[in-house]
């Protein structure tokens, strides 16, 4: 983990999970650095969309086709 300038946030976490995170990093310490290696992780593995645009660019083959479907269905024959 990157261990540079630091902030303090304040997160509200279900029940079950913060007791588990209790339980895996019973030091907040252990806990800062096991929340911010999870949000690392996934940060790396998930594609973030920046704009409304690009996420319907990245559906459109999914849309066009959904639409052209429902236009052949409307087709009286």
């Amino acid at each position: 983990m990157v261990n540079n300038m630091s902030t303090q946030a304040s997160i509200f976490l279900p029940d079950e999970i913060y007791a588990e995170l209790a339980r895996r990093a019973p030091r907040q310490d252990e806990r800062s650095s096991l929340i911010a290696e999870a949000l690392l992780y996934f940060f790396a593995t998930h594609q973030t969309i920046d704009t409304e645009l690009e996420q319907i660019n990245s559906y459109a083959d999914e849309l066009n086709q959904e639409a052209e479907d429902v236009l052949n269905y409307q087709v009286i024959r």
